[in-house]
């Protein structure tokens, strides 16, 4: 029975009636398997007993963020089967985010899975329409939730069913968040066709794979997803003999996509098109051309309008959808060919006008990512002072060293001179939603920061050269180890004994030195350190090389093609590969246990000390290849030298041929190991990944090392958490990290999913 008040059972959905996915799922014969776990009888009593036990309001809204699984199958349907309206909230949104959707639904309550689920909350929250509550993005910047009611929900299942040919023996592998529209929308899919739905963590690669060895034959995916799946198997084959499509939605799917899945799985992508609002309204099975997203679906209209008036197909104009009898505006471009298939070109808000013609956004992407450096792209409008005067520029994250003159080459040979963005700025990564779609409008806006702290950077040079000037006149050397009276440093040194307390006062209020007893406590390669700051104060981070550097552009900074002298590289050499790295070095060895002892790759800025250390362990070393990058980088260390050391140096190792790769100081480039993906490939299956290198903390003291980096060195990941999502993204996971300060230095073991 339905678990709705008396006094509200006239609006209350029948349990049993057509319009109830808890009925659908009673039609299915007992034995049907629909989720891993489950068979339709199994999951039916569960979600009866669960929705036995809410004692909820018709209508009410409860907060549900339950991790992806069988369980989360069986709380929705269970506050659904109450009369409740379950709000959708992802598993990891901040409290904040929450908070707001919470309060924008009314919601008081939350169903949680803790050893079973139980409600959480005093009150209920206020009653409303009786369906489910997806959070989308709003334009206000307030949280925008759609309520669907399970009509509708019914409605998208069936259209799936007639468009992919549903019978009751696919299997589904969905690792989509649930609390998305899209995913949501082929369970209820599932459930109406009786077809077997595998539900898995949106980052669950290893578990597709082995779905799909297992005979999988429908994947549902967004286009990170596929990206990812393609880039692991082009590493290590995946085995899917029964897969017939798999569908990719909330997103583009460009040409390079489409081909890079197609030599992976050995079928082209099937596409879907469709909104919180509505679900899905297009879809196309395979062989589709770049950005189409197929026909409509079964009970869709749409129309393609410029100015009130429909378009004749070819031509470009605002999508509007009817699934029903009302039209509603999609905000996005699209234009249709003569068999009817769309392609969308991204949203109206963002598409530019330019001479009575629209540039559309996805049209300059897909082009884009089809040059080798370019990861993905992000195109936009530059609004102009009047109308048809906007411009279109571009984001990109590129893989490896390309400049805009090369994109912008790249793109004016294959679009019209009006698409050509003005503009390519080179970034290092886009900010994603939970399934993937880049964040629109997420550029920082920087303002002047608080006077005390601005005053304070100001004021920092004079710190660092007092450094600099006490080491010059020799004064560190003498107070290094029992410390000496200042007269006797004026004695020695030849110094005036008035200045000599002036300036050592100074340095004792600052810290720099102390009068208290006990001794000093120098770490290793403080002089190694101290030298190689002197000398880039006077180099490569002064202000008119970091002017030189931003007016240059990092592609074209002065640094790459200045005569560097030896100075630098011997200091550089001397403060990041010295003896004083040693116990650092050898405790990696002990991290990367057996493999050390197999085929190891050195990827480094420095003479190759992993290698010469585990060639002094008395390791066979045959195999074994060392890769330098970076104009410091130096020559080789002494032993990896020698006529008879089997070690082989050079540019370009092979894929696929190492046991470990170790990367010292080079993981933020320039060069293939800011690269977690080629890094990734030089591994044989079971082979791991070391890296040892400065990170910068989280703000505060050590976040000026990135001038470094913009000067002379790599600019990639600065951070480790960084780092740490472009090696998950690749398809990496971590097995240890140790982290040395100071400085902000890490050791990272990891390895890539089997």
């Amino acid at each position: 029975m339905s678990a709705a008040r008396p006094d509200q059972a006239p609006a209350a959905i029948p349990v049993y009636s057509p319009d109830s996915l808890r009925a659908r799922l009673r039609r299915l014969p007992g034995d049907t398997r629909v989720t891993g776990e489950r068979t339709a009888a199994r999951l039916g009593a569960e979600v009866d007993e669960l929705a036995a036990g809410l004692d909820v309001p018709y209508g009410e809204p409860i907060g549900y963020r339950v991790p992806n699984g069988d369980e989360w199958v069986v709380g929705f349907l269970g506050l659904l089967h109450a009369g409740a309206t379950p709000l959708l909230v992802g598993q990891d949104a901040p409290a904040k985010e929450v908070e707001r959707l919470f309060a924008a639904a009314g919601a008081r309550r939350e169903l949680v899975l803790d050893g079973g689920f139980r409600l959480v909350g005093d009150q209920p929250g206020d009653p409303g329409g009786h369906g489910v509550l997806l959070a989308t993005s709003g334009t206000t910047g307030s949280p925008k939730l759609v309520l669907r009611d399970e009509r509708s929900l019914l409605t998208e299942g069936e259209r799936y069913q007639a468009k992919a040919g549903l019978d009751g023996t696919d299997r589904l592998v969905l690792p989509l968040p649930l609390t998305h529209a899209y995913a949501l929308g082929w369970l209820a899919a599932a459930l109406v066709s009786g077809t077997q739905v595998i539900v898995l963590a949106p980052t669950a690669l290893l578990a597709v794979s082995a779905e799909l060895a297992d005979g999988a034959t429908i994947l549902a995916l967004v286009p990170t997803m596929a990206r990812l799946l393609a880039l692991r198997a082009r590493r290590r084959p995946v085995d899917a003999p029964k897969l017939r499509l798999a569908m990719v939605g909330a997103g583009p799917v460009d040409e390079r996509l489409d081909e890079d899945f197609r030599t992976a799985f050995g079928i082209s992508t099937g596409r879907n098109y469709g909104s919180t609002e509505l679900g899905s309204v297009f879809a196309g099975l395979a062989d589709l051309p770049p950005l189409c997203v197929g026909t409509p679906m079964p009970g869709v209209r749409y129309r393609i309008v410029e100015d009130d008036a429909p378009c004749s197909p070819g031509r470009v104009g605002s999508l509007e959808i009817a699934a029903g009898q009302t039209w509603h505006p999609t905000g996005d471009l699209a234009v249709a060919d003569e068999q009817d298939r769309v392609r969308v070109l991204g949203r109206v808000h963002g598409a530019v006008r330019k001479g009575g013609r629209w540039v559309a956004p996805a049209e300059v992407e897909s082009v884009l990512r089809e040059h080798p450096h370019v990861d993905d792209a992000q195109a936009r409008a530059r609004r102009g002072r009047f109308a048809d005067e906007d411009s279109i520029v571009a984001d990109v994250v590129v893989n490896g060293v390309v400049g805009e003159a090369e994109l912008l080459a790249f793109a004016k040979e294959r679009l019209s001179a009006y698409k050509v963005p003005e503009r390519i700025y080179v970034r290092r990564e886009f900010e994603r939603t939970a399934t993937g779609k880049v964040v629109v409008g997420n550029a920082r806006r920087y303002r002047l920061g608080d006077a005390a702290a601005v005053i304070d950077a100001m004021r920092a040079y004079r710190r660092s050269e007092l450094v600099f000037a006490l080491t010059e006149l020799g004064v560190l050397d003498l107070l290094r180890d029992d410390g000496a009276e200042a007269d006797r440093v004026a004695d020695e040194l030849s110094l005036s004994a008035e200045a000599v307390r002036g300036l050592l006062d100074i340095a004792v209020d600052l810290g720099v030195v102390t009068t208290d007893s006990g001794p000093g406590t120098v770490p290793a390669g403080f002089g190694e350190l101290l030298g190689l700051e002197a000398e880039l104060s006077r180099t490569w981070l002064t202000r008119k090389a970091i002017v030189d550097t931003v007016t240059a552009g990092v592609t074209k900074r002065p640094f790459d093609t200045a005569d560097l002298g030896t100075t630098l590289p011997d200091v550089y050499r001397a403060a990041m590969h010295g003896p004083h790295t040693k116990a650092r070095t050898r405790l990696g060895v002990r991290m990367l246990g057996a493999h050390a002892r197999g085929r190891v790759l050195e990827v480094t800025a420095g003479p190759g000390r992993y290698l010469a250390e585990i060639a002094a362990t008395g390791a066979d070393v045959t195999g074994c290849h060392l890769t330098r990058v970076g104009r410091l980088a130096g020559p080789p260390h002494p032993s990896l030298s020698e006529p008879d050391n089997p070690v082989t140096v050079g540019d370009d190792p092979p894929a696929c041929a190492f046991d470990a790769c170790v990367v010292t100081n080079a993981v933020h480039g320039p060069g293939p190991a800011a690269d977690p993906a080629w890094l990734l490939d030089r591994l044989v299956p079971g082979g791991v990944l070391l890296v040892d290198d400065l990170f910068l903390p989280g703000g505060g003291p050590g976040t000026e090392l990135a001038l470094d980096w913009l000067t002379h060195g790599g600019t990639a990941w600065p951070r480790v958490e960084q780092w740490l999502d472009a090696l998950a993204a690749a398809g990496g996971s971590v097995v240890r990290t140790v982290r040395l300060t100071p400085p902000e230095c890490c050791l990272i073991l990891a390895k890539e999913e089997p």
